[in-house]
């Protein structure tokens, strides 16, 4: 196990997904008590990592083959810790409006690029815990949020955003030596793979898989808190409680995964997760029980990032190890796509109808319908191929 690599490509998750992304959430009610913007504008601050970390995920590869992946990591990862510090302190919304955007591109860049890297020089068989350590860092980050971010905004939101920019910059530093000394062969002139390579008809059926995935990941993620706050009725501090089992379940789950991964392949592992996290929103969506929420809240998010730890794992025994960071891109702006279709489509949902139970539903037959297209590419692979 390429142990320092693998750490650096956990250190890239957690500034690029971990803190750039879901590290925001916490810091939105300071930021409206404190007057910096209002809620809508918040929200639209919100949509704009979004739309940045779709642009990361289609530029990912291709800028990572021009210019090299080391270069392409640092420069993203100074790119987040810029937008930390860049918005420590009041200012025009289009300025954070735009550091947000480009948060949410370099998050994507560090998404696509730093896993692909680490596992096409990982050894096929260590590969499962490789992904696992690395994928861990979206727990990591989940779990700073709910658990340390509240007592850190006690000083002011603008120690929030200089927190997670100390805290960036150190691990970005940590990490930095062993990206600039980081070659594949795609990055050696001559050696890239033809952008013409055709991709094989099993890869897609599991980026398409991975895009419904999203459905999934909406409801807990955006309104696991409030539906157990005020429509199940058990108030803020249970429903913190519960986000913090959330997180935790979300450092648990790629290693869970991982373990589950090398007893019985790739395959296996994505279609029993996936199954299980449709069966999750089902339960979430009929139980009224703490016990079972909580059960919920420690599934959902250990089954999260299972997700897609299994899936950048499974595309490597689908493609070319030379085209797995290409495919990984297109999977990750598919689930980029979906999760902002469905974010929106539910938010509407839920404004007409009243109640979260049928967001939970829709993502459980979503994941059913993933389930089914990962099943289909068993179906129609090739014999040859492995995983």
């Amino acid at each position: 196990m390429p142990w320092a690599l693998v750490l650096a490509g956990a250190v890239a998750v957690i500034v690029g997904l971990g803190f750039a992304r879901f590290s925001y959430a916490p810091l939105i009610p300071g930021m409206i008590d404190a007057g910096w913007f209002s809620a809508g504008q918040t929200a639209h601050l919100g949509a704009a990592n979004l739309l940045g970390y779709l642009f990361g995920a289609l530029s990912a590869s291709s800028l990572a083959t021009r210019v090299g992946v080391g270069a392409t990591l640092r420069v993203a990862l100074v790119v987040v810790v810029l937008s930390f510090f860049l918005c420590a302190f009041p200012a025009p919304f289009a300025w954070f409006f735009g550091w947000r955007l480009l948060a949410g591109w370099a998050g994507a860049v560090l998404m696509v690029v730093a896993p692909s890297t680490v596992l096409a020089l990982t050894p096929a068989a260590r590969r499962p815990m490789a992904a696992a350590w690395i994928f861990s860092g979206i727990g990591v980050g989940i779990f700073a949020a709910a658990v340390l971010m509240p007592s850190i905004l006690k000083l002011g939101v603008s120690w929030g955003w200089l927190a997670l920019g100390v805290v960036s910059l150190m691990l970005t530093l940590g990490s930095w030596q062993r990206w600039s000394r980081c070659r594949i062969a795609a990055d050696v002139p001559g050696h890239a793979p033809p952008v013409s390579v055709a991709v094989p008809a099993t890869a897609l059926l599991a980026i398409a898989a991975y895009g419904l995935s999203a459905f999934g990941f909406v409801p807990h993620t955006l309104f696991w808190v409030d539906f157990i706050a005020r429509e199940r009725g058990f108030g803020m501090e249970v429903a913190s409680l519960q986000w913090a089992l959330f997180a935790l379940g979300a450092i648990a789950g790629p290693f869970a995964a991982g373990w589950l991964a090398r007893r019985s392949g790739w395959f296996v592992a994505l279609l029993l997760v996936a199954l299980i996290k449709a069966l999750v929103l089902f339960l979430s969506a009929g139980g009224n029980w703490l016990w079972l929420l909580g059960l919920c809240s420690l599934l959902a998010g250990g089954l999260a990032p299972a997700m897609v730890s299994l899936t950048s794992g499974y595309v490597t025994s689908l493609v070319n190890l030379s085209a797995h960071r290409r495919v990984w891109g297109w999977a990750t702006a598919a689930f980029a796509v979906s999760q902002a279709v469905a974010a929106q489509g539910m938010a509407a949902l839920y404004s007409v109808l009243g109640t979260y139970v049928p967001l939970f539903l829709i993502g459980g037959v979503a994941l059913l319908a993933g389930a089914l297209l990962i099943l289909a590419t068993r179906l129609v692979r090739s014999p040859a191929a492995g995983g």
